[in-house]
């Protein structure tokens, strides 16, 4: 068991790092990045709220033990609405390690505590700020947190190993109790659905195309996350056309593994564009397909296929395995299309796509509202309901 000479040291050693410690964003892949799914829970109403955020440890953006001093919780963008403040709210905080993580946290309130579980805040009066307009078309968010929540005394996240002998906490919980605020809506930025990165990348010309139509466009759902299924959709193809679709989780080396075909690679000679490339030549194919490209590796892709419809429109899905370990995974994607009418090879080709995996993150969120009037006062609720991958985004200081 730690001597109380060490615990010392180290709350000592805590307390002059917060003197120094900057805002942090939590979950830490959300810092710059809008949550994609704005909620009313749980300022957005005129009952009571009994309400608790879970975040894994391996969400936080630091290693052992930290000391908060208070959060800032982040408002949805409300594409980018001027919001009018609300109040007044009348709220608690407690701050807590749990030995719980996001996949098993209870509905049960209490059941989420750790031994560390107090009260940072009781029974505080607050409004919650106005939020400006946020220019742009469309706006840009995330909005900056500004809900402020200094704590009446600084709080310790991961003593309990030191001071107890307890194994290190599974996560991080904050709950806000509600006792009371005035109707009217407020969102907060909200982890509901997250917005997955995607970039184009490779090369296709304009002379890669079926007549009358643009180049081959790639593109696929807002949201990628880990245990769900992810469609990418073909167009600009021509219709009722079978197509393939690589995917791979590089988009650099060479085709074939050959490092004189470096990607992305043409499927014509350059020089000569009426010509087939040197690898074509090397796989047997006489024809070319100017302005068209392997932007990935055909050998070392997965392939997948479908067949467009009479718009030249294709779907394909896929299931993104689970796994809290794919978050911030990016998976590339690049299409080919049979077009007998227009090259040579009979094939069209789009750029590709990079989309990166953006959930869900290890939080769990429990909430219950209630009416907290009434004589006698109905008891505040207990037990609530529970979503995993759910939960405020926020900045702790």
């Amino acid at each position: 068991m730690p001597s109380q000479t060490t615990a010392s040291v180290v709350i000592s050693l805590c307390l002059l790092a917060g003197l120094t410690a900057q805002n942090v964003t939590v979950p830490s892949n959300m810092d710059g990045i809008e949550g994609g799914g704005g909620t009313g829970i749980p300022f957005g109403s005129s009952q009571a709220c009994r309400y608790q955020c879970l975040y894994d440890a391996e969400e936080l953006p630091w290693i052992g033990p930290r000391v908060l001093t208070g959060v800032r919780i982040r408002p949805d963008l409300n594409n980018g609405a001027a919001v009018p403040a609300k109040g007044f709210l009348e709220i608690s905080v407690l701050m807590s390690t749990s030995g719980r993580n996001s996949a098993t946290s209870s509905s049960v309130f209490d059941d989420n505590y750790g031994t560390d579980a107090i009260w940072v805040i009781q029974n505080r009066v607050i409004q919650l700020p106005a939020q400006p307009v946020v220019p742009g078309n469309p706006p840009v968010g995330p909005r900056p947190a500004n809900i402020d929540l200094t704590f009446d005394a600084p709080w310790i996240y991961g003593l309990t190993p030191v001071i107890s002998s307890q194994p290190e906490p599974g996560g991080l919980l904050i709950e806000i109790w509600i006792h009371s605020q005035p109707s009217g809506s407020y969102r907060v930025d909200n982890m509901s659905s997250c917005t997955a990165p995607w970039v184009e990348f490779g090369n296709v010309g304009p002379g890669c195309t079926s007549a009358g139509l643009s180049p081959v466009a790639l593109s696929g759902n807002v949201s990628m996350q880990a245990g769900s299924n992810y469609t990418w959709e073909v167009s600009n193809a021509p219709n009722s056309m079978p197509f393939l679709l690589l995917l791979s989780l590089s988009d650099t080396g060479h085709l074939y593994g050959n490092p004189a075909w470096p990607l992305p690679y043409p499927l014509f000679d350059p020089a000569n564009p009426t010509s087939p490339s040197a690898a074509m030549i090397a796989a047997g194919f006489q024809y070319s397909a100017p302005d068209c490209w392997f932007n990935l590796d055909f050998y070392s892709s997965a392939v997948f296929g479908g067949v467009t419809n009479t718009a030249g429109v294709g779907q394909m899905s896929a299931p993104v395995p689970p796994g809290r370990e794919l978050v911030g995974v990016t998976f590339h994607a690049q299409a080919l299309v049979l077009a007998p009418t227009a090259n040579p090879f009979f094939m069209i080709t789009s750029k590709g796509r990079s989309t990166t995996v953006c959930g869900p993150l290890g939080v769990a969120r429990m909430f219950q509202f209630y009416n907290n009037t009434g004589t006698p006062l109905p008891l505040p609720p207990t037990s609530g309901s529970r979503s995993v991958g759910v939960g405020l985004v926020l900045e702790v200081f």
